[in-house]
């Protein structure tokens, strides 16, 4: 019985001393580093609490700097608007600042430079848009100039459909030819001047036209409420939407408005109203005249373009009217334009 016991504790201290071997923690091993590619995840460092105010104080700022600057711009627009609504919109205050209002038909002349010395040439037309049957005018001037042409391109064809040679007058070239009808809507003149036997082009875009009408008088000045209204009378090769704008002067020449009627006309003898209203007229005393005549047929449709029209005046006297004859009362805007406004003053207030 003794050496059953005595057995049986070698067993058991047997066991324990196997499990404890095999579940005893191995010693580690020092791994070879190898050369492999390897993805390593990006370092988050943690942000304090004062730079996240920071970031958002700048975005904060950035915000309201973009709804300042929209807001000014918005409000800027929201005055001027309502600073043009003190007028009818036929009947605008003119100024001599007004270039595109006193001279709509104004060329804009074409320079380039001929060398590294700050020499150049330059070329204009006497107008951008010509009405059969002018005649189309050309100026070049410039230095070392020997000869030089103009030539009238079709722009979408490319086919050249003349050329003329320019002739010298003192340090001025000039050079034109006789306007056609039914030439291509889009046109080029090119001036090529020879300078020191090197050949410099310069392109001048234009317009030439077949009058759809013309304006052939006025009636006299009469006062309908608030207005001085004056009806000029036409003549209409087409039918259709016009039109006609012209500029109000002083005695003096001085400008005081720019006038516009639209109106549809029939085919033949047509007239329509164009009217100055009383605001524009405080303070003056005829004569006044009328000029700058331009007469458009508006286009009916997306793609179709405007014609035009000319005048058989240059001038047209206003004399011996009232301007105390008409109302003081100042003008009204529609409701079309009052909504306009309020959308612009919305906009402005950040709406």
């Amino acid at each position: 019985m003794k050496n059953k016991a005595v057995l049986k504790r070698l067993m058991v201290l047997s066991v324990i001393v196997f499990s404890a071997w095999l579940f005893w923690p191995a010693t580690p091993v020092q791994k070879t580093t190898m050369n492999t590619p390897s993805i390593s995840k990006p370092i988050i460092k943690p942000v304090s609490s004062a730079q996240i105010a920071i970031s958002k104080k700048a975005e904060t700022v950035t915000a309201l700097s973009e709804k300042i600057t929209s807001n000014d711009s918005a409000t800027l627009v929201a005055k001027a608007y309502a600073s043009e609504l003190s007028f009818p919109p036929y009947s605008q205050p003119l100024t001599q600042n007004d270039f595109d209002r006193l001279e709509p038909n104004h060329f804009n002349p074409q320079s380039i430079p001929v060398d590294d010395l700050g020499n150049s040439v330059s070329a204009s037309l006497s107008k951008y848009r010509y009405t059969y049957p002018e005649p189309v005018f050309a100026t070049l001037s410039g230095e070392n100039i020997a000869n030089a042409s103009l030539i009238l391109t079709d722009i979408t064809s490319g086919k050249i459909l003349l050329t003329r040679k320019f002739e010298q007058d003192n340090n001025i070239w000039h050079a034109q030819f006789d306007g056609e009808r039914n030439l291509p809507n889009q046109l080029q003149a090119t001036v090529k001047a020879n300078i020191k036997g090197k050949i410099i082009s310069i392109a001048l875009a234009l317009k030439y036209v077949d009058s759809v009408a013309t304006l052939e008088s006025f009636d006299s000045a009469t006062s309908q409420d608030a207005d001085m209204v004056i009806t000029a009378n036409l003549t209409t090769r087409e039918q259709g939407l016009y039109r006609v704008r012209a500029n109000l002067f002083d005695a003096n020449n001085q400008p005081i408005a720019h006038l516009v009627s639209k109106e549809k006309l029939n085919k033949g003898n047509a007239s329509l109203e164009l009217k100055a209203h009383q605001s524009v007229l405080q303070g003056r005393q005829a004569p006044f005249y009328l000029s700058t005549f331009s007469i458009e047929l508006m286009s009916p449709a997306p793609g179709t373009p405007t014609k035009y029209g000319d005048s058989a005046l240059t001038q047209f006297e206003i004399k011996d009217f009232a301007t105390s004859s008409l109302s003081n009362l100042p003008y009204q805007p529609s409701q079309q334009e009052k909504q306009r406004l309020q959308l612009l003053q919305n906009m402005a207030q950040g709406r």
